[in-house]
């Protein structure tokens, strides 16, 4: 029955003029259609810029004031800004916020204490023409934009400027490493002045992020790496996880995947860059990719169709003891050199300092069209609480 009322028409009729259907349907139960209706349509197969997952709780929000502040929480929990235009929408949705708080008006609503989990990467945008770039490798076209790296501009700066309380609010922030420099160096211009941050007289960092995730590109990952500086947002974070490049690495993890190789040497740089030396508080580090089956093992998957169309796959994560491992990188526990394939659903201990866990459902991904973000927005498993829920 639900699907059924998800009509936009049948709510706007109902919730503005009650009494029509007062007998059959009370307001509560109006309300918990409403809120159902719009939760965000996640799908990993759609297309987004076709069907926006937010488009009837953006509708529904057009209804009355009182379905508006009811549908709020559970539309802004997962945020999804895989646009640059989608980073200057938001934004421009807190300024009025802001002007609606100064007013005094009942439209305000404080997004802060809503959102939980944010995703802030433009990369779909330089995969837009993806398909028909692929069918052209050769094409110089297709390198120069896979490779492009955009200069730093001011209305970038200024959007992450805006959305730094709402960032720093969130439990969950996954950000590629270009949007990670410019939130870096916002936070730490903000806390040297004490403004923008709704810091009021505290003297400790009120940033509440407990995993950070780092989306790598096949851009240039130092970026943010050129000018070694103290942050304090990376300071205060527990936890960091990688997700990998698909297109690039994919054939290296499933080494991994498949038991041939460690992780050690993978991940050594990633281990010693400016990011993981200003993260003090750092409790464990991870990284997650496609669990993929050696390349001659045609009956599992079809490696065309991943790297083409896509395919559903069982995702891996391994994580290592960041406090037991800075202690003395070198003589770190990364246990025998032959890992045993993992079976989904499990979860091995390789090491006191290192395990390995196996997705029990399987997720959408494509190598060479952006998917991680759409499996993100899904509930990709980033994090040991969503593994132990057997996602």
């Amino acid at each position: 029955m639900l699907k059924a009322l998800k009509a936009g028409p049948f709510l706007t009729s109902y919730v503005s003029n009650p009494s029509i259907m007062a007998p059959k349907f009370p307001i509560e139960i109006i309300l918990t259609i409403c809120k159902d209706a719009a939760q965000p349509t996640f799908s990993q197969r759609e297309k987004y810029d076709i069907k926006n997952p937010y488009s009837t709780a953006l509708f529904l929000c057009l209804v009355s004031r009182l379905v508006r502040r009811i549908i709020l929480p559970d539309f802004l929990h997962t945020i999804l800004l895989r646009r640059r235009h989608s980073l200057k929408k938001f934004a421009n949705a807190l300024l009025m916020q802001k002007a609606y708080a100064e007013k005094k008006s009942d439209l305000f609503f404080d997004y802060t204490s809503a959102v939980q989990r944010m995703w802030i990467s433009d990369a779909f945008d330089y995969f837009v023409y993806a398909k028909a770039r692929s069918e052209d490798q050769d094409s110089p076209f297709f390198w120069q934009t896979r490779y492009s790296v955009p200069n730093k501009d001011e209305e970038r700066a200024r959007n992450i400027s805006v959305l730094l309380p709402v960032i720093l609010a969130a439990p969950e922030l996954a950000v590629d490493r270009r949007h990670l420099g410019y939130i870096r160096d916002s936070v730490q211009d903000a806390w040297s002045s004490r403004t923008d941050l709704n810091v009021g007289g505290h003297s400790s960092f009120p940033g509440k992020t407990k995993n950070l995730i780092i989306i790598r590109q096949a851009e240039n990952t130092d970026l943010v790496d050129v000018s070694v500086r103290i942050s304090v947002f990376l300071a205060s974070i527990p936890h960091l996880t990688y997700l990998i490049d698909l297109a690039e690495e994919s054939n290296t993890f499933r080494r991994v995947s498949c038991g041939t190789k460690s992780p050690e040497r993978l991940v050594h740089s990633w281990m010693r860059n400016s990011t993981w030396n200003s993260m003090e508080n750092l409790e464990t580090f991870s990284v997650v990719y496609p669990h993929l089956p050696p390349l001659h093992d045609f009956k599992s998957i079809s490696y065309a169709a991943y790297a083409t169309r896509g395919i559903d796959l069982h995702v891996e994560r391994f994580t290592v003891s960041a406090a037991l491992y800075k202690q003395d990188p070198n003589s770190f526990p990364w246990g025998p050199p032959w890992f045993p394939v993992m079976n989904p659903g499990n979860k091995r201990i390789q090491s006191d300092g290192v395990s390995f866990e196996v997705t029990r459902d399987k997720t959408y991904l494509s190598q060479y069209f952006c998917s991680w973000e759409k499996a993100w927005a899904c509930g990709l498993p980033t994090d040991e609480g969503y593994w132990m829920l057997g996602r």
